[in-house]
C-alpha cells in the first residue's frame, strides 16, 4: 500500500488530515518523537508517549544501520507508525570533511572512511520495517552566502532521489532543498511534482530551520507550499519549536519532526504555553511547589510532581527528573498539535494561534 493522505477539513492553507500507511493511519497535524541517542540513553519511551500507536517514531537510518540494527524498532518496541531519516543536521555539521557526488556522501569516522549510498538508505529502511522513508538529500546551512552551494543541493538531491527509486516507492518521500534561495528551490520544485506525478506519495521540505530569522523561514514555507500538490502529505523536517510549528501549520505543513523538546528538557529548558520557556535550574524555582504548567496534562504535569523537586532531581543529575523534562517538552508539542487540529476542523486557527501566543 503507498501512502495516502485525506483532507478533513482546511482552514486557508491549513488542513486536517489523515495520513494513511500500510501499518495503519494517523491524524495530522502531528509531530514525531525523534528517537535519539540521548533518549536511549536517559530511559525515554513509549511509557513517556502518551498514545505511542497515534505516534510517529523517527528514526536515524545511519546510525542505526552502522550499530548493525535489522529493525527500526530493536531496543524500543514500538506499537506505532515508524520514520527513518538520514541525518541532514549531520551532513551540516561534518561540513567540509564531507565528500559529496552523484553517488551518495562519504566522510570519515572513529578513523574509517566511510560511503552511504542513496540506494543502501532506502534498502536499509525496507528491510528495517520502516513504514516511512526518508531518501538521502544534500542539506547546505541555511546562511552560506554561496548561492551556487544551494543549486548544487537541489540538484544532488534530485539525482539521489532518483537512485533511491524502485526499492521502496510506495514509502518514500522527495525532499525539497535550497535553503533560502529561490531558484534552487524552484529546481527542487520542478523535480519533485515530475516524482510525485509518478508514483511518489509524499513529500518533504528540508534544508531549513538552522539561523536564519523567522520571518524568512515562513515565507520560504509559503514559496514551496504553494508550488506543491494538494493531496499529497507534507512533511517539515527540523521543526518542532512550538511557534515555528503553528506558523507552519498555518502555511499548510502536515507533519514535522526535530529534536528541540526533548533536547532543551535535558538540559533543564521548560516549555510552557504562549510560545515560552524557563530554565528549572534558576534559584527561583528552588522552593516552587507547583507543577511545571497547571494548564498541561502530561505525566509529568498530572503526577503532581513539583518544580522544586524536579529541579532538584536535575541538579544531581537525576535519571527520573531528568527524562520526566523530556516527557513535558513533548507533551507540550503533542497537545499544540491535537489543539490545532480542532481548532482547524471548526475553522478557528488563527483564533488558536493568537491566544496561544497571548498566554504569558
Amino acid at each position: 500500500m503507498s501512502i495516502a493522505f485525506e483532507i478533513k477539513s482546511q482552514d486557508g492553507a491549513a488542513r486536517a488530515g489523515v495520513l494513511k500507511t500500510a501499518r495503519g493511519d494517523i491524524e495530522t497535524p502531528c509531530v514525531t518523537l525523534n528517537y535519539t541517542k540521548a533518549l536511549e540513553d536517559w530511559g525515554f519511551g513509549p511509557s513517556d508517549v502518551t498514545d505511542a500507536k497515534d505516534v510517529i517514531l523517527l528514526r536515524n537510518a545511519f546510525w542505526l544501520k552502522r550499530r548493525g540494527a535489522k529493525d527500526i524498532r530493536e531496543g524500543i518496541g514500538w506499537p506505532g507508525i515508524t520514520m527513518a531519516d538520514s541525518g541532514g543536521f549531520q551532513m551540516v555539521s561534518l561540513g567540509q570533511h564531507l565528500r559529496q557526488n552523484f553517488n551518495g556522501v562519504g566522510f570519515n569516522l572513529d578513523g574509517k572512511s566511510t560511503f552511504i549510498s542513496p540506494h543502501e538508505v532506502v534498502e536499509w529502511g525496507r528491510g528495517a520495517g520502516v513504514d516511512l522513508i526518508m531518501p538521502l538529500d544534500n542539506t547546505v546551512y541555511t546562511m552560506d552566502k554561496n548561492w551556487w552551494k544551494f543549486i548544487r543541493s537541489a540538484i544532488i538531491t534530485a539525482v539521489w532521489h532518483q537512485r533511491s527509486r524502485g526499492i521502496a516507492d510506495e514509502k518514500l518521500y522527495y525532499i525539497v532543498q535550497g535553503g533560502l534561495n529561490k531558484l534552487a528551490r524552484l529546481i527542487s520544485l520542478w523535480d519533485a511534482r515530475r516524482q510525485l506525478n509518478n508514483g511518489i506519495s509524499a513529500v518533504a521540505i528540508g534544508g531549513l530551520a538552522w539561523d536564519e530569522p523567522r520571518p524568512a523561514l515562513y515565507r520560504m514555507v509559503e514559496f514551496c507550499v504553494k508550488r506543491l500538490p494538494e493531496d499529497k502529505p507534507r512533511h517539515m523536517l527540523g521543526i518542532c519549536k512550538p511557534v515555528d510549528v503553528l506558523e507552519c501549520i498555518r502555511r499548510g505543513m502536515d507533519t514535522f519532526d526535530g529534536i528541540a523538546a526533548t533536547r532543551e528538557g535535558r538540559h533543564g529548558r521548560v516549555w510552557v504555553k504562549g510560545g515560552k520557556y524557563f530554565d528549572i535550574r534558576k534559584t527561583e524555582f528552588e522552593n516552587d511547589e507547583r507543577v511545571l504548567d497547571e494548564t498541561c496534562k502530561c505525566p509529568t504535569c498530572s503526577s503532581g510532581i513539583s518544580r522544586a523537586r524536579l529541579r532538584a532531581g536535575f541538579k544531581q543529575r537525576d535519571r527520573e527528573a531528568i527524562r520526566q523534562l523530556m516527557a513535558h517538552n513533548w507533551h507540550h508539542n503533542y497537545s499544540l498539535v491535537k489543539d490545532a487540529r480542532a481548532a482547524i476542523l471548526v475553522g478557528h486557527l488563527d483564533i488558536y494561534i493568537t491566544e496561544y501566543l497571548s498566554i504569558l
